[in-house]
């Protein structure tokens, strides 16, 4: 983003935004593939912490009791909205200001990318007292794994078996 006669101007480089999109739906193709008709169930797991706003806030004031209750509240309001929009089930376990949260989402693999995505994103733009600090988790068929994945608010490492089922398919996405 930068200023051009004082209005905010938004610049997209199409290349990179058209790579991050074909790499989302190679990921959804694969999953569709593995899944063949089943649904297939998303194990997402969020690492969450302290804005580093918020820590240095934390540090003038000597106080960590307000803070832990704003990020309390916007723990509380994702993991509420998660649950509503996608019908998950969520573990959380927190100590004060940091924790994870573990979200079981069940269905069909298109539906599962976008959650995947859309709870990111939720979490980057409605949470002002926490950020993520790490993501990671699985994709079941039943009791069988599908696929793992790995990384943070950035980049995402996803490994899924490939046709032949002895290699590996790895994938890094920008959510």
């Amino acid at each position: 983003m930068f200023i051009k006669g004082g209005q905010k101007m938004l610049v997209l480089d199409v290349g990179k935004l058209k790579l991050g999109l074909e790499e989302w739906k190679k990921i959804e193709n694969d999953l569709t593939r593995i899944a063949a008709s089943d649904d297939l169930e998303l194990l997402l797991n969020l690492t969450l912490i302290t804005s580093e706003e918020e820590e240095e806030h934390m540090e003038e004031e000597h106080s960590l009791m307000p803070s832990d209750q704003d990020f309390a509240r916007e723990v509380g309001e994702l993991i509420e909205y998660v649950s509503k929009t996608y019908k998950a089930d969520a573990h959380p376990h927190f100590h004060g200001s940091h924790g994870t949260v573990l979200f079981s989402i069940k269905g069909k693999p298109k539906d599962l990318v976008k959650a995947f995505r859309d709870v990111l994103e939720y979490a980057r733009t409605n949470c002002e007292k926490c950020m993520i600090h790490g993501i990671d988790g699985e994709f079941h068929i039943g009791e069988d794994l599908a696929g793992i994945y790995f990384g943070d608010a950035y980049k995402v490492t996803f490994i899924l078996p490939a046709e032949d089922g002895r290699r590996l398919r790895v994938y890094e996405a920008h959510p």
